[in-house]
């Protein structure tokens, strides 16, 4: 597999991975934007859009642009993410023209039919709705709004009243402002001739021209606390988060085997000692997530009010004696299974084409599969503990959602000794 990578005068990031075992192609582009740069008074407005672009480009309506993709083969999807818009595709290679003829058409020339709003953010007010139904969403939902500094703690589906309101002329605004070359980036990954890439792209989008949208900087986080929700749901949710390694960062690999430690698996720790050994919850599990300018670390834990209280001391009790406490087997089986992970998640070239979009993202450039697999057999017992020491897991923010609230030490909250 080789990557090229090449930029339009326009300031359009290319990057082509040639992967001549396979005889598909994929594609992703990312354009900023998303929920961080919708109005404030239109919070979701991003989501509404993604959606619309798809309602007709060009000459073609919504049915003649969805049976343009449809005859082609080529199965695609465009979202709104907290930061950018994303345009992707998988295909046989042999249609990769069409589909960027198509998504070209749909970036630069979108129809935008009002009639489509109304029935599109019936959907997504629906989706909102429903975390009345799932409290493990909901509850990671309510507890990012508050962890996070704005506007990076806006909800990832949007707001009813920002969704509700959205008019064409709004979807005109957003479309014009925010659909630009300068800083989007197109991945293209599969059985590919990088050069011709090059060249349809540059015959498609060269005359493309204007700036993206810069991303906010992320501000200082807010003041940890413990919250709790009064719910009147027969379970209770606990979450809870705390600042890590970002992108990028020279311990960033530690804070992917720690989580894996804790709790990705049957294996990790939170999962044996809260549920297995003592059955207090029916779900556990920790999660690492960053981007380029923060990482997060969290925890859930979804149990009854009867064995809340126990569930949430024994899941702190995990945290706090985790320093010094991992073991050679525990570091290794970590390691082998993030790796076999990764490896079998990057072999198709949808995969491929989508992390790579992400690492030119984040770092402005692309790692290699050897390259990371290199960087977790580096990960030692000795950089985990440097790592917690640089990144503890208190101070941290706590949400529980259902009838009972807890009691959460001060110190825990605040990081104090």
């Amino acid at each position: 597999m080789t990557i090229h990578q090449s930029e339009l005068s326009n300031g359009l990031a290319i990057i082509v991975e040639e992967m001549d075992h396979v005889e598909s192609a994929a594609y992703e582009l990312s354009i900023p934007g998303g929920i961080t740069a919708d109005p404030g008074e239109n919070i979701g407005a991003s989501l509404v859009l993604a959606e619309l672009i798809a309602k007709g480009a060009g000459a073609l309506d919504s049915r003649g642009l969805s049976e343009a993709f449809d005859s082609a083969g080529i199965r695609h999807g465009e979202g709104a993410g907290t930061d950018r818009f994303s345009l992707s595709g998988v295909l046989v290679s042999n249609q990769l023209d069409r589909a960027l003829e198509l998504v070209t058409s749909m970036v630069r020339h979108p129809k935008l039919p009002a009639e489509d709003i109304e029935p599109i953010a019936s959907i997504l007010l629906q989706d909102l709705d429903s975390l009345k139904d799932n409290p493990a969403r909901r509850a990671m939902v309510e507890l990012a709004s508050r962890f996070y500094p704005a506007p990076f703690n806006r909800c990832p589906m949007g707001e009813p009243d920002g969704i509700a309101s959205c008019s064409r002329d709004l979807m005109e605004r957003i479309h014009s402002h925010v659909f630009r070359p300068k800083g989007a980036i197109l991945s293209v990954a599969g059985k590919v001739n990088a050069k011709r890439v090059f060249d349809t792209v540059s015959e498609l989008l060269g005359d493309w021209d204007g700036k993206c949208l810069e991303t906010p900087k992320f501000g200082s986080l807010p003041k940890h606390e413990y919250f709790h929700l009064a719910d009147k749901s027969a379970q209770l949710q606990i979450v809870m988060a705390a600042p890590s390694a970002k992108f990028g960062d020279e311990l960033y690999y530690e804070s992917k085997l720690l989580a894996s430690i804790l709790g990705s698996s049957m294996f990790g720790r939170l999962f044996v000692e809260v549920r297995e050994k003592r059955g207090l919850c029916y779900s556990v599990y920790a999660r690492h997530s960053s981007t380029a300018q923060y990482g997060t670390l969290s925890a859930y834990v979804g149990t009854t009010p009867e064995r809340a209280q126990e569930s949430m001391d024994v899941l702190l009790n995990e945290f706090s004696k985790l320093p010094g406490s991992i073991t050679q087997e525990e570091l290794d089986r970590s390691r082998t299974n993030l790796k076999a992970s990764l490896i079998m998640g990057e072999e198709s070239p949808g995969s491929r084409a989508s992390s790579n979009a992400s690492d030119w993202w984040l770092i402005k450039r692309v790692r290699g599969l050897d390259e990371i697999k290199a960087a977790i057999d580096r990960v030692t017992l000795d950089s985990l503990n440097e790592f917690m020491a640089r990144y503890p897991f208190s101070p941290c923010s706590v949400l529980t959602l259902g009838s009972t609230s807890l009691n959460v030490d001060p110190k825990v909250i605040s990081g104090t000794k």
